[in-house]
């Protein structure tokens, strides 16, 4: 239950995040709050992870994970994609366990039986941007986008904004986002978000929030 875009611009990448959160308490929806940050930017590295689906572990924010594992300085000297798979290695029990409850307890939640971390940064090896995603749905898999472009994660991206981007594909080739600098991208995650945010009205929706977190790196 999320929206997140991720923009790989020609000066770096930019992120753009809503803020919802929902908890649940044995297969019952208790709560729905629109505060959660959602991007970890690391304070001494270009290095920045966002997570969608589920976020709390074992009780422990997905949040705290990021800030163990910056503390914990075994990212240094990685590269980006050296440094996925550390940190899927660090997470991953955690994650595994946690999703094995909740397909146990709340067999019917097929949302809550799913969780991402997507880290975003520049690659020690060539200083080029990127982006590598964990994903346990159950199954955990990992992808790396090699070319400039835009990045949807999230339902929310998958109802309201997939199909805006076919049918207007200019928003969404390499060359456009190659053209654009982060101060352009910026902008352009923010009228992608606002398309979602309308439709999502129109349909009565409530899979993201109208507010947002925006961060970015550069080079």
């Amino acid at each position: 239950m999320t929206l997140i875009l991720t923009a790989l611009c020609k000066n770096g990448i930019c992120i753009c995040a809503d803020k919802r959160s929902k908890t649940w308490n044995d297969g019952v929806l208790n709560k729905i709050e629109d505060n959660l940050k959602k991007i970890y930017k690391f304070k001494g590295a270009p290095l920045i992870i966002f997570n969608h689906g589920v976020n709390k572990f074992n009780n422990k924010l997905w949040w705290d994970f990021c800030l163990d594992y910056e503390n914990s300085d075994r990212w240094r000297g990685k590269t980006l994609e050296l440094i996925s798979g550390d940190f899927k290695e660090f997470i991953k029990d955690a994650v595994t366990l946690q999703l094995k409850q909740n397909a146990q307890n709340m067999p019917n939640l097929s949302n809550l039986h799913n969780a991402a971390f997507v880290l975003c940064g520049k690659n020690l090896e060539d200083n080029n941007f990127g982006a590598y995603e964990l994903r346990w749905s159950p199954d955990f898999k990992i992808n790396y986008w090699r070319d400039t472009r835009l990045i949807g994660s999230g339902e929310g991206y998958e109802k309201y904004l997939k199909q805006y981007l076919i049918d207007n594909s200019q928003s969404n080739t390499i060359e456009f986002w190659g053209s654009i600098d982060i101060i352009q991208a910026k902008r352009e995650l923010i009228k992608l978000f606002s398309i979602a945010t309308e439709r999502r009205k129109k349909l009565s929706g409530d899979e993201f929030s109208d507010d947002f977190d925006i961060e970015y790196i550069t080079k």
